[in-house]
């Protein structure tokens, strides 16, 4: 049975709705109080439908011992594994970031909150990925509630950018990308709400893959906003990119995010009858993307531009153009954020007024959690509460409602530009890898959290799939090419990846799994 209200409760709660209950009327609001309980009750004692998971043999596995996880990737270490399933992952071994649903495996989303939070059915891309074939073997370590990009903020402790053990790996799938160079993974999933997939792809000299909104289900796995969720691969090669998209890609029942036709394509095809060179190819520019606007260092200006004059080499018609909503892209995308999340989190993790499969557990998990350990959050989720619900109390989803509103805008600037052009690039993130400085100021170290996502968080408004690509290098660090293109182009953005990837490689040289004999020296700050 759930609480009931208490008569002397009626005008606290009334009051937060700017109205109050007189002597006469409180008896009265009491009775109906109780009615409304009696109903609700009813439905508690309604069994939901148990989950139908796959059966999967699971092992939930162990934190990691000393020495095994010198990257600070892996929260845990696992084996879900469905006998006899064969597919396009057949033999890979995969990692999931810590806000995926997998049954019989902890979650904590990076944070304290949800201690002890087992979930009892499986997410969909974690189910798509045993039928594949797929073995999930690690939980990997992520920002607190995915409100970072800086790779520093979870409970865990930061993770660590393979090529420099000094600095991060971005966030907030760090542990998805840094994870990559183990060799018992060879693929992972991380989520993307403003940069969280390609942030840590560049920083980990990895590929990282945005799909386009709703190509990938994201029913079981913790969001921020619906608008805004999304699951996609990272991986070395772009032939493991598209084997695991393939595998989780498609139209699911009940997710609410996916419109009504969600057209897949030949996501492995796309990258085994990758052409020799790029003839044909239109590519833009993208000119805000290199500008002081967005904090871009020259540096890491300097190495994309020798990254896209690659293209050229490959035969790639490429021209400057002027996308000036770019520049207003991530304060729309920010805006509806905070309120966005402040409003999931009100809800359970689930928010409200959509159809599909919620998460009552999660809800009554963080609900506790929440209270339990709110003075432990992390500042970002402490600023992010506090002006959420600021703008709850005085706008009353006002500032939301215009974000939402300028979607379409912003989706237009993109689509413009792409007028005449196949494919839009420029830099992932402003900057190379952040060094991981604990005495930072608070303010100083959220805003620089956020700042890394200037360039990546416009197109988790507008939908486009975007792919970042290990294809330069500053100072012995990998910067990120980030490509975009229209919606459910994915196939095409894995293509280029594949026609770059066999005449360059990617850069830098990858380093090795570090824990192998006589390679930990080469680690800087190891």
């Amino acid at each position: 049975m759930y609480r009931r209200i208490r008569r002397s409760e009626l005008n606290d709660l009334a009051r937060e709705w700017h109205y109050s209950l007189d002597e006469s009327e409180l008896d009265e609001f009491h009775k109906l109080t109780e009615y409304i309980s009696d109903i609700t009750d009813s439905v508690d004692d309604l069994a939901a439908p148990a989950p139908q998971n796959v059966p999967a043999v699971r092992d939930p596995g162990r934190v990691p011992g000393d020495g095994e996880d010198p990257y600070n990737a892996v929260v845990r270490w696992c084996s879900v594994k469905l006998e006899g399933a064969e597919g396009v992952l057949s033999g890979a071994r995969i990692g999931l970031k810590d806000s995926i649903a997998v049954a019989g495996v902890p979650l904590t989303g990076g944070s304290n909150v949800l201690p002890g939070f087992t979930p009892n059915a499986d997410s969909v891309v974690a189910e798509r990925i045993l039928q594949a074939g797929g073995e999930i073997v690690a939980v990997l370590n992520m920002d607190y509630l995915a409100f970072s990009g800086g790779g520093d903020s979870s409970a865990y402790g930061p993770t660590f950018c393979p090529f420099d053990t000094t600095r991060t790996a971005g966030g907030s799938s760090g542990g998805s990308g840094a994870a990559l160079y183990y060799d018992d993974v060879d693929i992972t999933v991380g989520c993307d709400q403003g940069g969280s997939i390609r942030v840590p792809a560049a920083w980990s000299g990895v590929i990282g893959l945005k799909p386009t909104h709703g190509l990938v289900p994201y029913v079981g796995i913790m969001g921020i906003d619906q608008p805004i969720d999304y699951a996609g691969p990272m991986a070395r090669t772009a032939a493991d990119a598209a084997r695991l998209l393939a595998a989780i890609a498609g139209k699911h029942p009940v997710d609410p995010r996916q419109p009504p036709e969600v057209p897949v394509r030949d996501y492995v095809r796309a990258v085994s009858d990758a052409p020799d060179d790029l003839s044909g190819l239109r590519i833009g520019v993208v000119a805000e993307g290199f500008s002081d606007a967005v904090g871009i260092e020259s540096e890491t200006a300097n190495a994309v531009r020798d990254a896209i004059e690659r293209l050229a080499e490959l035969g790639a018609e490429v021209h400057e153009v002027s996308v000036p909503e770019h520049l207003r892209g991530g304060g729309v995308a920010f805006t509806g954020f905070i309120e966005g999340m402040t409003t999931l989190l009100a809800g359970g993790g689930n928010g409200f007024h959509w159809k599909g499969r919620y998460w009552p557990e999660l809800a009554t998990a963080l609900s506790a959690g929440l209270k339990a350990f709110g003075d432990e959050m992390s500042d970002q989720v402490k600023l992010t509460l506090i002006c959420g619900a600021h703008m709850r109390k005085h706008y009353h989803g006002a500032v939301y409602a215009k974000a939402q509103n300028l979607h379409a805008w912003l989706r237009a600037g993109y689509d413009n530009a792409l007028e005449g052009l196949d494919m839009l690039v420029m830099p992932t993130s402003p900057g190379r890898p952040h060094t991981y400085e604990p005495t930072m100021p608070i303010a100083e170290r959220v805003m620089r959290g956020w700042g890394v996502l200037a360039n990546t968080a416009p197109m988790n408004i507008t939908g486009h799939p975007t792919i970042t690509l290990p294809a330069a290098e500053a100072g012995g660090l990998p910067v990120g090419l980030m490509v975009m293109a229209r919606h459910f182009e994915d196939d095409r953005l894995l293509s280029l990846a594949r026609t770059f990837e066999q005449r360059f490689g990617w850069a830098p040289e990858h380093p090795g799994d570090p824990r192998e004999a006589g390679r930990s020296g080469a680690l800087a700050g190891a």
